[in-house]
């Protein structure tokens, strides 16, 4: 018998059971001066358990499967000691997956170690003498996730990832870049971007304050949407009044060029799996269609509170509601970034933002430092420039924005093209 129809059998007598077993395969290597700092390879297993009784519930783990039986126990203990819900917990029923299509690649498996390896003093020739690199990552991983519960589901998938992060210096100027995929890809490629990006932002300038445009690249847009837009949207957050999108949905509420959608089964996603942390499978999910907002992201529970079904958001057992999103893709628009640029009187491109923490996810203002960040003047990048604040708030940004890049990117939950917003605050 498997081990998590052991915990399922054994558990059954205390309540209903939901289990995860994860095991994954490993290897990465971290380079500082230009020389391997440190490497890992080798397998990880996770058993995550959570037990619940109507409206209480308990969740432990453990990385040695041997210990179910403790594991299960102390979720037990932790549910007969925990406060109760307001409502019932109920779990998922068996169901028919759909596959995540390219979430998982035997080339990535397959790949070499003493090939990584190699690949990171490739990186490094290609970046020279003249500059360092602090930083700089190479890793690869494999991971098989199983689940089930006590009404029968019982459900399996493997998926693969491959990411390299190169951050190169000179002085006191940085330029980093990052790359995450599903399947193989030419790590160089991401050393080259970060080698360039730091050339690029050689001798900056300071630049008054003033209001112009602000063309945000994908990690700065990509983490403000992340810091803001995906709370706002969360089944909890709306229920409890923490969003300032509550009672807003079939409302328009941002400009008719924004349409956002969550998509769980994205060919290749970072974040696609056939299944959420609680069974339910995934699916696309329509956020906002042209500024109207149209569903927020549920787990069971919150979907229970609303009459209505999950969208396959659950992100863990240890939290109820656990809600997080899966591939969170702002659709594309018609510009090419180099025409966001030319079309640009005055303003900044920034290509990374700093402080998201700081951020007020509630009313949506947001005052962050950028960097890697340049002067544009007439459609022309002029030079780059010293850290800089910005300050708007991004719901009034939404509701305004017209320009929007055709190129998506991806690299963390949000898949994001290059955006620019207008009239905005610029702190040098």
């Amino acid at each position: 018998m498997d081990i998590i129809e052991k915990i399922i059998n054994e558990g059954n007598k205390y309540g209903d059971v939901a289990v995860i077993k994860k095991k994954s395969d490993v290897f990465s290597a971290d380079f500082s001066n230009k020389k391997i700092l440190s490497t890992e390879n080798g397998k990880n297993n996770q058993l995550l358990i959570r037990v619940s009784k109507e409206n209480k519930f308990g969740y432990s783990t453990t990385s040695d499967f041997s210990k179910w039986k403790k594991c299960l126990k102390d979720a037990v203990k932790i549910m007969n000691a925990s406060s109760k819900l307001k409502n019932n917990i109920h779990l998922s029923n068996p169901s028919d997956f759909k596959s995540a299509n390219m979430i998982y690649s035997g080339r990535v498996v397959e790949m070499p170690v003493e090939k990584m390896l190699e690949k990171g003093y490739q990186i490094i020739e290609n970046v020279g003498e003249k500059f360092e690199i602090p930083s700089m990552s190479i890793s690869k991983s494999y991971e098989k996730r199983e689940i089930g519960n006590t009404n029968g589901l019982l459900a399996k998938q493997k998926e693969t990832s491959f990411s390299t992060m190169v951050e190169v210096k000179s002085g006191e100027i940085t330029g980093r870049d990052v790359r995450i995929s599903r399947d193989l890809f030419n790590p160089i490629e991401v050393g080259k971007e970060s080698k360039k990006l730091c050339s690029d932002s050689l001798n900056p300038k300071p630049v008054k304050i003033f209001k112009g445009s602000l063309i945000l690249d994908y990690f700065a847009i990509a983490g403000i949407i992340e810091a803001v837009l995906v709370p706002a949207v969360s089944a909890d957050e709306i229920q409890s009044k923490r969003s300032i999108l509550a009672d807003k949905i079939g409302e328009k509420i941002f400009s008719d060029k924004i349409t956002i959608i969550d998509d769980g089964l994205l060919k290749k996603g970072l974040m696609s799996y056939k299944f959420d942390y609680e069974g339910t499978p995934s699916q696309k999910t329509v956020v906002i269609e042209n500024g109207i907002f149209k569903n927020p992201l549920y787990d069971i529970y919150s979907a229970k509170k609303d009459d209505t079904e999950s969208t396959g958001n659950c992100g863990g057992l240890d939290q109820i509601p656990s809600i997080k999103p899966t591939n969170f893709i702002l659709s594309p628009g018609d510009y090419s970034r180099d025409e966001i640029i030319s079309e640009t009187k005055k303003g900044v491109l920034a290509k990374y933002g700093v402080g998201y923490h700081l951020i007020n996810k509630v009313t949506g203002d947001c005052s962050i430092g950028i960097e890697n960040s340049f002067y544009v003047e007439n459609g022309e990048v002029k030079y780059p420039i010293k850290q800089a604040m910005v300050s708007f708030n991004l719901f009034d940004k939404l509701k305004e924005l017209k320009i929007i890049g055709k190129n998506l990117r991806q690299e963390t939950c949000v898949v994001a093209p290059t955006v620019r917003f207008d009239n905005v605050q610029i702190i040098g």
